[in-house]
This record gives structure tokens, C-alpha cells and sequence, in this order.
């Protein structure tokens, strides 16, 4: 399995669990919604979004639009930074889903 992009449910669970040792990525998103990790996982990169990633993430909206299944517009964003970073999503979140429905190229890790 490549490298992976942790989802805030993922960082929680792990914090929940004194599970330290995460090795990946994270973006800005996380950092403002759950301040904890920075202080909590060292191993944990950053990441911000570019203009690619708005791009991209303009073209799955407008296609979540079309089949009729409307996604937050940051869970949009998180996949499009997975999808060009090729990163790995680790999410519980099932909006991803959707998100595969027009963007197949997006690798979600799912297990519960």
C-alpha cells in the first residue's frame, strides 16, 4: 500500500487509541477542525491545497451535481489533493464514495 492522507476521523480514532507512531499526510482542513494533531503525531505532514487540487475538485463537484449526490465541498477538495498527490485516503467517512462514483482514479482505505 502507498503512502496515505489521514482523514480527521482517522486521526481521532488513533489519538483515542495513544496510537503516535501515524507516518503520512494530513491537510490544513484537519489541523483547523481537530488543533490536537500537530501536537499529537509527529510523523504527520501537512498539506495545502494548490490550484490544481480546485481545479480538480470544481470538475467532481460539477459531476457529483450531474448524478445527484451532493458531497461537503472539503471532502470534494480532500479527494481532488489524494487523487493529484496519489495518496491514499484512510477515511470513515463515506462521502468518498461518491466522490469514487465520478472520480475512479481516488484509492480510499476503508475498514470500518
Amino acid at each position: 500500500m502507498g503512502e496515505g492522507l489521514f482523514d480527521t476521523n482517522r486521526l481521532i480514532e488513533s489519538a483515542k487509541e495513544n496510537k503516535k507512531d501515524l507516518k503520512g499526510y494530513t491537510k490544513i482542513f484537519n489541523i483547523i477542525e481537530f488543533p490536537k494533531i500537530i501536537e499529537f503525531f509527529s510523523y504527520i505532514d501537512v498539506l495545502y491545497p494548490e490550484q490544481s487540487d480546485y481545479d480538480l475538485a470544481i470538475k467532481i463537484a460539477t459531476e457529483l451535481y450531474k448524478i445527484g449526490k451532493p458531497v461537503p465541498s472539503i471532502d470534494i477538495i480532500i479527494g481532488a489533493i489524494c487523487i493529484n498527490s496519489n495518496l491514499i485516503l484512510f477515511s470513515k467517512d463515506k462521502h468518498f464514495e461518491y466522490i469514487k462514483e465520478v472520480a475512479s482514479e481516488l484509492q480510499i482505505f476503508q475498514d470500518g
